[in-house]
């Protein structure tokens, strides 16, 4: 970043034509890349200075704002810089005279008209019903047996009579993918379906911020309470998202104030209770406190595997009765990341007219959850490994004969390395149980069966056991 002398150098210095021109050529190339708030709200304000040996100096109204840049929009305006200026193009940033400023509390049209304006994009009018609600999202569709009743109870009771019950404001919270935003959509589609005359806004808490924002900074705070004041039910989303932007919060607070006033119905989701957000005034946390708060938890294994089943059957896919308890053992913090699995192999058995195969699942598996990658190791070789080659390295890796590992010797140091040699030759050679026990002394599958069985229960609660085959796997995979 440039210091104080660069500042005062380049601070009343429009850029030349040229530069202009093609800083508005990279404009047209981050706005294909990022939100239309984030475009107005963050990108618009930037000032093309000058461009000097291959940088391009670009001027920011704070330092906050800088920072921000930096972590959500650098790499969209790097590649927007490196396609008009040049791939050695570098970017210097130059900071505004007023480094304690948020954007929030910037006035970017103010500049004795030295510098261009931003381009105006006004708050959504008062006649703007766009609503953003992702009509997918049902409450027939909501999949819960005795884990999240109370959630989806909460809500259907709001959608129902919204602005009419004790549950006002109504907080959802809990870890990504348990459904706070299927039940946040389901109440705004629920509304809009049998209480045409309600208006619903749904919105994420970073829209609420860039269009707050914008609207500070344009002047049209009117044009935004307006717009707000006449909404029946408010459906924010993550609100943790604006832990730490104190002007926003005000305008919330003030917002969620008239909303209650005017009884009002406002149903708002978060990541974490409202004792534990931090980042937020203490009267926003007791006004999220008054009313009714409920926490999703988890689904259990039972609900797991009866969610796939329901999956199976409407979509007429045929599920293997091993792929669907994996599935269920090792996707346990929620079901958008079963619902991934599944639908990826609902597309695999069409195409190929059979099965998946339970080696295949885990790949496809490894491929969407960094999580179980990192408790189980790499799940993608281009090729089934012959169970051969998988007791050789578990031999040489354990340090056991090979003659000892698939005989019958029954020394606990044998037995243990030949389970794991077993629980590996059922992950990644694809073979059955039957071929599997061919190779360990024609051993009967239910004994095989058994040993994978308990290697793979040992995993769960074992990381020493977890990180010894993680090694193995990857010394097979490499």
């Amino acid at each position: 970043m440039s210091n104080t002398l660069a500042e005062s150098f380049y601070k009343d210095k429009p850029a030349h034509a040229g530069i202009q021109r093609k800083w508005e050529q990279c404009l047209e190339v981050i706005k294909d890349e990022i939100s239309p708030q984030g475009f107005r709200t963050w990108i618009l304000p930037i000032i093309p200075v000058n461009y000097v040996e291959e940088q391009l100096i670009l001027r920011v109204p704070s330092q906050f704002f800088f920072e921000w840049l930096e972590t959500h929009y650098q790499s969209s305006i790097h590649k927007a810089v490196k396609k008009v200026f040049g791939l050695r193009a570098r970017i210097e940033y130059l900071v505004a005279s007023t480094p304690d400023q948020h954007p929030e509390e910037l006035n970017l049209d103010s500049d004795n008209g030295k510098e261009p304006k931003s381009r105006e994009a006004p708050v959504m009018e008062e006649d703007d019903e766009s609503l953003a609600l992702d009509s997918r999202f049902l409450f027939e569709d909501y999949f819960v047996k005795n884990d999240n009743e109370l959630a989806l109870r909460a809500a259907q009771t709001i959608a129902k009579h919204p602005g009419k019950t004790d549950y006002n404001p109504l907080l959802i919270y809990g870890n990504c993918g348990l459904g706070k935003t299927h039940l946040l959509n389901a109440i705004g589609n629920h509304i809009l379906e049998h209480k045409k005359r309600k208006r619903v806004q749904y919105l994420s808490s970073e829209n609420f911020l860039n269009e707050y924002i914008f609207a500070l900074q344009n002047k049209k705070l009117d044009v935004f309470n307006k717009k707000y004041q006449r909404i029946d039910v408010l459906l924010l989303d993550d609100i943790q998202f604006l832990s730490n932007k104190k002007k926003s919060q005000e305008g919330l607070f003030f917002l969620f104030s008239e909303m209650e006033r005017r009884r009002k119905q406002i149903v708002i989701t978060s990541n974490q209770s409202p004792a534990q957000l931090v980042g937020f005034e203490s009267r926003l946390i007791s006004f999220f406190q008054k009313g009714l708060i409920v926490d999703l938890i988890p689904p259990s294994y039972e609900t797991r595997l009866a969610w796939i089943d329901t999956y199976s059957e409407k979509n007429n896919l045929t599920i293997l009765p091993e792929v669907r308890e994996f599935i269920s053992e090792s996707l346990y913090d929620g079901l958008h990341q079963i619902r991934a699995v599944m639908v990826r192999i609902a597309a695999q058995s069409s195409l190929l007219g059979r099965p998946v195969s339970l080696s295949a699942t885990k790949r496809l598996l490894s491929q969407i959850d960094a999580n179980w990658v990192k408790r189980n190791g790499n799940m993608r070789p281009l090729h089934p490994i012959k169970i051969e080659q998988i007791i050789k390295v578990v031999s040489e890796s354990m340090n056991v004969p090979f003659d000892l590992l698939i005989g019958f010797t029954r020394q606990r140091e044998v037995t243990f390395a030949r389970q794991i040699a077993i629980y590996l030759a059922k992950e990644l050679s694809g073979e059955s149980l039957k071929v599997i026990g061919y190779h360990f002394n024609d051993r009967h599958y239910t004994a095989i069966l058994h040993n994978y069985k308990k290697i793979s229960k040992e995993l769960k609660s074992n990381p020493v056991l977890s990180n010894m085959i993680i090694e193995i796997k990857n010394k097979l995979l490499h």
